[in-house]
């Protein structure tokens, strides 16, 4: 049945499909709920493959405003909001919303209807601008959300308001609220300090280890991992051609499997559950080439019913463990049982991988297809670099500038370093013809409603908590406790937060390594020059923000240091306290949004990044930078790794000082341990003569603000 067009202030009958089944994707169109149902799916009006199989619940409204919120969403689904509220001042409206945008409206509509219900008000056309009022004060007061969360609560109403002028009944038409004439501002929390962005980037004593594991898993374990998942699916395929009528002496290759094991003392496969140990009928069928339902007949003769209850054993696969960990195999021998989360676990490896040495978002990375990420064309011994083509979802626009739900391929690719190069081909190797991520391929459980689709975001949220859990256990169960990857302190790591930690380490470690020597210099030269003179944004506003935050809190934290009376010396020990005194003065050690990172990152004054490891300060000036060979043409972001002791940007503090003296005492005790070779024990000794002799320099040279520093 089609869908009635023109409501006319009328409801749909109950059988009538909620939207057009013609318009939705086709393998999905048996989703399209009726306008009865309890219950209605919108997966079938969205092409994102990693859409969540979120549900609008009509038991969420009362019966009081159930009907008329069920009309008012159907209308919203179906029929495009006018033009002259779209082009209202204000809050930006779009005329049709994305799927998951339509559930979260629906959902605040639904929270709107209890707090009407607990105010004894059963009517939308009973609603003053009182109570509209007062419902904002309660969003940002007693509730206390967040001012993001609270602007999309009013929007959802003025959207109300907006759909009731045109389709609704009188009786269920708000009036037009007072946000939508006297602006929000007044209806909302204050803006945050930082803005949008308050996602905290994950520590490094988690990243660092869970990025290690990750890589171990892709570039050491895959093989392994691989090859018992082929062998797997192997027997699972013997088993499965054998379903059918049982012939006369099925069950004998078996019977002198059991027989054979029986005379050596070896212990039968079997699924142990609890206490109890069954037949593993599958895994016995594949491996015997006997019918499932033969094996089941076997196993339950009194004898071998009693000599597996006595050796039960595990049902390994006959797959080598090749790989190692520590001079032994990473893994014991691979069980059937146990395939498939190695298998999930290599997946979500692969999935960390790609978000945090990538900068893309968790949908464009849900999305990646095979053959997204090609060789490069050339002769070999040309310089070529991978690049892979995505599609993004968030600014993905149709012609009348609506959400399009199947996503854009990006204009500018994204530049992939070899560890993402050599995952993108682990996960083409599973076989999958379609999506990287395909949920036929790491959710089979899930093909009835995920078929052509991609795991879900929170599947893999879970499935990364899943990966640490499994990390750690093996670790502990293999002495390696310092290598378990700890909790991060702020929660739950999820899938949204790698972007952010790979632009928060770009920031502060310019040209820096990170975990088996990925460098993040290296690859911010890489994001830069795959973005070209193409519009910035995505990345390139994190590696900003970031950057910005760090300068401040560089500049600040001298600043202080500068006013509780300590010194400065070097070259460049005058602009430094310039600099701080400046970023003081605009900023005052804090950045709150990207256009305030701009701001500072183009005072080129105000390009002061600090190298931990060579305890200086660079006050960068391309022209007088030794870190470049050729120090003409624009600026850029100094080479950190590459600092030179003459340098006329160098600039230290009397807390540099004390990290000099620091470094130099623990040299030399190992050099005086006797625990190191002689040779050896000369370079610490050298070495740590060589940091004491520039912390006597900086103590010689130190000034103080105000008294004339540095050239």
């Amino acid at each position: 049945m089609s869908l009635a067009l023109n409501p006319c202030f009328t409801p749909p009958t109950a059988d009538i499909y909620v939207f057009d089944p013609d318009l939705a994707v086709e393998n999905r169109r048996s989703f399209v709920p009726r306008y009865g149902d309890e219950n209605w799916s919108l997966l079938a009006l969205t092409q994102n493959p990693s859409q969540a199989d979120d549900l609008i619940q009509w038991r969420w409204f009362s019966e009081v405003f159930r009907e008329p919120f069920r009309y008012a969403s159907w209308t919203m689904i179906n029929y495009p909001l006018p033009d002259v509220d779209v082009a209202r001042q204000g809050a930006a409206m779009r005329s049709k919303l994305s799927v998951g945008r339509l559930m979260k409206t629906v959902n605040q509509w639904s929270l709107f209807a209890r707090w009407l219900e607990g105010h004894g008000i059963t009517k939308l056309s009973e609603v003053t601008a009182e109570d509209l009022t007062e419902y904002g004060f309660h969003l940002k007061k007693v509730r206390g959300l967040a001012r993001n969360t609270a602007t999309s609560h009013l929007i959802g109403l003025s959207r109300l308001h907006y759909y009731g002028q045109g389709y609704l009944p009188e009786v269920d038409r708000l009036l037009e609220p007072p946000w939508v004439t006297e602006g929000m501002d007044d209806y909302l929390p204050a803006a945050t300090p930082l803005g949008a962005n308050i996602t905290e980037p994950i520590v490094p004593a988690t990243m660092g280890p869970l990025l290690v594991w990750a890589m171990r898993f892709v570039e050491e374990y895959a093989d392994d991992i691989l090859a018992a998942a082929a062998e797997h699916r192997r027997l699972i395929a013997v088993a499965e051609a054998l379903n059918g009528p049982i012939k006369a002496g099925a069950g004998q290759r078996l019977v002198t499997y059991l027989e054979q094991l029986e005379a050596e003392g070896k212990p039968v496969p079997a699924s142990v559950w609890g206490k109890e140990a069954a037949s593993p009928g599958v895994f016995l069928a594949g491996l015997t080439g006997t019918p499932a339902a033969k094996v089941h007949q076997v196993m339950n003769q009194p004898r071998w019913k009693a000599y597996r209850a006595k050796n039960p054993g595990r049902c390994l696969l006959e797959t080598p463990v090749t790989a190692r960990l520590g001079g032994e195999p990473w893994h014991d021998p691979f069980d059937f049982y146990g395939c498939t989360t190695l298998l999930k676990h290599l997946g979500t490896a692969c999935f960390v991988i790609l978000g945090y040495l990538t900068g893309m978002r968790t949908g464009e990375i849900l999305a990646l297809e095979n053959g997204s990420c090609p060789d490069p064309e050339g002769p070999p011994e040309a310089a070529r670099r991978h690049l892979i083509y995505a599609r993004q979802f968030k600014v993905s626009r149709d012609e009348d500038g609506n959400h399009d739900s199947a996503g854009v391929v990006r204009e500018a690719p994204w530049v992939a370093v070899p560890q993402v190069v050599r995952t993108v081909r682990v996960l083409e190797r599973l076989g999958g013809h379609g999506l990287l991520f395909a949920a036929e391929l790491h959710d089979p459980r899930q093909l009835d409603r995920r078929s052509g689709r991609s795991l879900a975001i929170a599947t893999m949220s879970n499935r990364i908590e899943s990966f640490i859990e499994w990390v750690n256990a093996h670790a502990e169960s293999r002495g390696r406790q310092a290598e378990v990857i700890p909790a991060d302190p702020h929660g739950r790591v999820g899938t949204g937060r790698f972007r952010r930690t790979l632009a928060w380490h770009i920031a502060r470690r310019p040209g820096g390594l990170v975990a088996l020597a990925v460098q993040y210099g290296h690859m911010r030269t890489l994001i830069s020059e795959g973005y070209g003179s193409r519009s910035r944004g995505g990345i390139h506003d994190l590696l900003d923000f970031e950057t910005a935050r760090n300068v401040a809190e560089h500049l600040s934290e001298v600043h202080e240091a500068i006013q509780e009376g300590e010194g400065i010396s070097g070259p460049a020990a005058r602009r430094l306290i310039h600099a701080a005194a400046q970023e003081h003065s605009r900023f005052g050690g804090i950045i709150a949004s990207v256009r305030q990172a701009r701001s500072l990152l183009a005072d080129p004054t105000l390009n002061v990044f600090e190298n931990k490891e060579a305890f200086l300060f660079c006050n960068y000036d391309r022209a007088k930078a030794l870190c470049h060979p050729g120090r003409g043409g624009k600026s850029e972001a100094p080479s950190l790794d590459r600092c030179k002791v003459n340098c006329a940007n160098i600039a230290r503090t009397d807390d540099h000082a004390r990290q000099l003296r620091e470094a130099a005492e623990s040299l030399g005790q190992q050099a005086a341990s006797g625990a190191v070779p002689e040779p050896l024990a000369d370079r610490l000794q050298e070495r740590a003569q060589s940091l004491t002799g520039l912390a006597d320099q900086h103590d010689n040279d130190r000034v103080l603000a105000g008294t004339g520093a540095g050239r």
